[in-house]
């Protein structure tokens, strides 16, 4: 990825009067496109993340490891209530996560973030596995940059690969739903997929194509609120129509905080009468406590030497953000650490401490104690190079970078690229998407 970053900058350094004509073209298709975020146009780099095949099997390899880490912690949870105080999960929350799916995967879909470096290690940011969004943000641009003359130079010379993020997730939905109807699921003729979240959380153009692929492949398909749906019989309906399968957008923080409104839906989870992708389990790893967890002594003991290698190196050490004995150590380094909401999501609330006053800090971390916070090892950051273009003129700048890889089923079956300025990389922080393709040679 590095190495052929370089000789990216190298083509647009020799061909500066080429690609800044380009650029118009790319950000006039963009913004006619379906690249957009919050309404608006997706803020984009020239230059797409362009992996190595090696980067990949890295990548696949990350993939297996951290899903040994992931459903062994979530299968402690489960086993052994002595430890879920770490978690500290409400009842109602908990009864929630102790339904048993019909089929045996834990976190049928996720996005996991990690700052990959030049050596080849990583260390990971967050586990999303709740809601888990942004093919929307991948695909058009994809479809829009890899025709780029700088793409085409890289095409030509290297042949370029892409992932595909629809199809590839309703082939999964296709395995889990033949296991729900495996151990004891009733099936229909023509099973009936709800795409559910609240409309004004959802991602619509996201949906718009997810709803057209399941329906191209042969499912009865809408896009549902939540508290449209109701219940009977535990099982669940819309528009008076049985309900097959629940493709789950709406995130477990939003469902919690309309418990009370959504009765018929928690009833129809509790009865585990209708396929539900993905069951509420997954909020064990999704929620920024978790990593707190798997540095807290009384759920390692449940871990090997090897895996709590793992864990040390991979995950940064995390804690809960408390007025304690730590507290003047926070202020003082305030460079290495970094403060998240626990339940928040799309980096609201996240705080880099290099990025304030140590004055503003600890006002910051004064804050965080009051209102639900996790305190956490500032990674350092991965770094690679893009153009910056202002004017419709570029020059070529350091961008800092987080990748994400789409996960379907515990199968690697894409990436995510943000960059941004910053240390906290997202939409909310000036980040900026990028295309993610992959070398071929």
């Amino acid at each position: 990825m590095f190495v052929i970053n370089k000789e990216m900058m190298d083509y647009a350094e020799k061909n500066v009067e080429k690609v800044e004509l380009d650029y118009k073209r790319l950000y006039e298709e963009v913004g006619q496109s379906n690249a957009v975020y919050k309404g608006k146009q997706l803020p984009f780099l020239y230059y797409p993340a362009v992996y190595s095949e090696k980067d990949v099997q890295i990548f696949q390899a990350l993939t297996e490891e951290i899903f040994k880490i992931v459903n062994k912690s979530i299968d402690v949870y489960l086993k052994h209530p002595e430890v879920r105080h770490v978690w500290d999960f409400d009842k109602k929350l908990e009864a929630l996560i102790e339904v048993e799916p019909r089929f045996k995967v834990n976190v049928p879909m996720g996005r996991f973030d990690f700052f990959y470096y030049p050596d080849g290690s990583y260390k990971f940011c967050e586990l999303n596995t709740d809601g888990t969004s942004a093919m929307n943000e991948e695909t058009p641009l994809t479809d829009i940059l890899i025709h780029s003359i700088g793409m085409n130079h890289m095409g030509e010379k290297y042949g370029i690969n892409r992932y595909e993020l629809y199809h590839s997730w309703v082939d999964e939905v296709d395995h889990l739903y033949q296991m729900f109807l495996d151990n004891g699921g009733e099936a229909s003729e023509i099973p009936y997929v709800v795409i559910m979240d609240y409309y004004d959380k959802s991602t619509p153009h996201e949906f718009k194509v997810f709803e057209s692929v399941f329906k191209e492949r042969g499912y009865k398909c809408d896009i549902v609120s939540p508290e449209k749906i109701t219940e009977k019989e535990g099982y669940l309906y819309y528009n008076h129509e049985k309900i097959d399968i629940i493709y789950r957008r709406l995130v477990t923080k939003d469902m919690m905080e309309h418990y009370d409104e959504l009765l018929p839906l928690i009833n129809g989870i509790l009865a585990n009468k209708t396929c539900i992708i993905g069951s509420i389990r997954s909020q064990i790893v999704h929620t920024k406590k978790y990593f707190e967890a798997l540095h807290h002594g009384e759920v390692r003991k449940f871990f090997s030497k090897e895996e709590l290698n793992y864990i040390d190196q991979y995950i940064p050490f995390t804690k809960a953000l408390k007025k304690d004995q730590n507290f003047e150590k926070y202020v003082r380094q305030k460079d290495r650490y970094i403060i998240k909401p626990i339940d928040y999501y799309a980096s609201k609330g996240v705080y880099a401490g290099r990025e304030f006053s140590e004055e503003q800090w600890t006002e910051l971390l004064n804050e965080g104690i009051h209102t639900g916070y996790i305190i956490q090892e500032f990674c350092e950051k991965s770094v690679n190079q893009n153009l910056y273009f202002e004017d419709g003129h570029f020059e070529i700048r350091e961008f800092n970078h987080i990748t994400g890889l789409f996960m379907y089923n515990e199968k690697m079956k894409g990436i995510f690229t943000r960059a941004g300025f910053n240390a906290v990389i997202s939409d909310l922080n000036d980040g900026y998407s990028l295309s993610s393709v992959v070398v071929k040679k």
